[in-house]
């Protein structure tokens, strides 16, 4: 499980934006000991109960960012290794970042000292850009165990004490989320399949009925229009970051698997609404990635 790759180094590194030289060696090794299939390949021979080749590995990406086109696909493509890429479909094509990203960058850029979160269950923080990803953990963490309502309300609040216009290009735009016509150009190569990754990602088991069924059948219809059977990853999906609600929505949408980040290997009788995924950082050694994808770890 990946998110975006960067090729130049950030000023502030998170760990959802992977350096492009441990990228190119993570790919390079499973090229050499594994075999990259597409994901909807894996589950129709799990399903019709088909043995698949020894040392089956499926290389995901989540959220959807133009740097999985720009940085990401040219290196998937010089070593035609297939993949599934799941979008934030509302964000797509727009300007707009997904409110996590929005989080990090406003604790990265600010010049505030603290914030005051003592209102929503928090203390008072102290903030620098050395810390940012240290106190993204803490507010992020916080933020994702609230309702809609609560979390939008303690987001605006930590919008407007920081007062910080997200500059983008501080950060080379590796933000920035897909055009509808980068994935175009990606789907023309056969290489890439897409799911859905929530219309604004969410967080699914902390929203109402109407909200939950809005937020998966707006992004799985938008996924439909390309032709294959629904792919889905649950935003942040940990256990608690889904229910059997949200399953039962996408098993009336007809979708063929929806992925966790609950990390592990996947045996032919996992819960196919609940595969299991290896998240990849940009702290992953290489040592530690092949423990992980062996199984040992």
């Amino acid at each position: 499980m990946y998110h975006g790759i960067v090729k130049d180094p950030m000023p502030i590194p998170c760990w959802w934006q992977l350096p492009y030289n441990l990228f190119k060696w993570q790919l390079e090794y499973l090229n050499k000991y594994y075999t990259v299939m597409h994901l909807t390949e894996v589950i129709q021979k799990i399903k019709n109960k088909e043995k698949l080749p020894d040392n089956v590995a499926i290389i995901t990406f989540d959220d959807g960012f133009k740097n999985n086109y720009s940085t990401a696909f040219p290196l998937l493509k010089e070593l035609k290794l297939p993949a599934s890429i799941f979008l934030t479909t509302d964000l797509i094509g727009t300007d707009q970042l997904i409110w996590t990203d929005e989080i990090f960058l406003m604790l990265a850029q600010t010049k505030v000292k603290s914030i005051d979160l003592r209102k929503f269950g928090l203390d008072i923080i102290e903030l620098s850009p050395e810390k940012a990803l240290q106190v993204f953990n803490i507010v992020g963490d916080k933020l994702k165990s609230l309702n809609l309502e609560d979390k939008n309300a303690m987001f605006t609040y930590i919008k407007n004490t920081l007062c910080t216009q997200i500059n983008v290009t501080t950060y080379n735009d590796h933000f920035k989320l897909l055009s509808w016509a980068d994935v175009e150009a990606m789907n023309s190569s056969g290489l890439i399949q897409w799911g859905a990754h929530s219309a604004t990602h969410q967080i699914l088991s902390r929203l109402d009925d109407p909200s939950l069924n809005d937020e998966i059948k707006n992004s799985c219809a938008k996924i439909s229009t390309y032709g294959q059977q629904i792919l889905f990853a649950y935003p942040n999906g940990r256990q608690v970051d889904f229910d059997e609600r949200a399953q039962n929505i996408l098993k009336e949408f007809n979708a063929l698997c929806s992925l966790t980040t609950i990390s592990g290997l996947n045996t032919y009788s996992q819960d196919l609404y609940e595969l299991k995924r290896i998240g990849v950082g940009h702290d992953m050694t290489h040592d530690r990635f092949k423990l992980l994808c062996s199984g040992v770890l």
